[in-house]
């Protein structure tokens, strides 16, 4: 607890209010400008996934299910499928992270 009392405050240059994290720092000398930046993050997930039964599906062609764009995209990449303009095949990103003994990627 004494380190986060120890901690400096910051106040803002231009009007002297105390600064929290997360504000905006730039005021033109109107304290009410600090307000809470909303970052506007996108989720990725798929609320309750989504069953794809054509071209993404199990080795035994029954529906697979996939929680997020990333998931879909990645199965696509795997079989050398673009989804919505991604590069197609001779620069195929290989999930796996898996690399050869010459130390390149295997594909």
């Amino acid at each position: 607890m004494e380190l986060i009392d120890s901690m400096a405050s910051t106040f803002c240059d231009q009007c002297g209010a105390e600064l929290q994290i997360g504000q905006f720092p730039f005021c033109s000398g109107d304290p009410a400008a600090h307000v809470s930046a909303n970052p506007g993050i996108v989720s990725d997930g798929i609320p309750g996934g989504i069953w794809i039964k054509h071209g993404l599906c199990n080795p035994d062609r029954t529906p697979k299910r996939y929680d997020s764009i990333t998931d879909i995209r990645r199965a696509a990449n795997e079989k050398g499928l673009t989804m919505g303009g991604d590069t197609p095949k001779p620069y195929k990103v290989h999930w796996s992270g898996k690399r050869d003994a010459a130390g390149s990627e295997k594909r």
